[in-house]
């Protein structure tokens, strides 16, 4: 199974742990859109974790809630598909759609919290 939360839900994190769980939403973002098709993209495109261990503590525990959030559905949208394809079946294209618009989307949230900070 895939696991990029912590162990448990309400320990709090470093903003390391956040940036980390980032890069592995950007690294199933990649993936994801390669499955699609789409042209390779650089998954460091969000450079937010410099910026994250100077943000106000309220801005980091939404970062870490939104990331947790990001990460569970990546993992989990990974497993399906991962499993789809070792039964021997194609993912089906509307679930890489919709997977790949919630990676999309949460990752923009996260960076919109920094809007203006770089």
């Amino acid at each position: 199974m895939l696991h990029f939360q912590p162990d448990e839900p309400g320990e709090a994190s470093e903003p390391s742990a956040a940036s980390s769980r980032l890069r592995h939403v950007r690294q199933a973002l990649a993936l994801v859109e390669m499955m699609e098709g789409r042209p390779r993209r650089d998954p460091e495109t969000i450079g937010i974790e410099a910026l994250l261990p100077l943000a106000a503590p309220a801005v980091r525990r939404c970062v870490e809630s939104r990331s947790l959030r990001a990460a569970g559905a990546a993992a989990a949208g990974i497993e399906t598909l991962l499993g789809a394809e070792s039964a021997g079946e194609s993912p089906n294209p509307a679930a890489l759609d919709v997977l790949g618009e919630t990676l999309r989307r949460d990752l923009a949230g996260i960076e919109a919290l920094f809007a203006g900070r770089a």
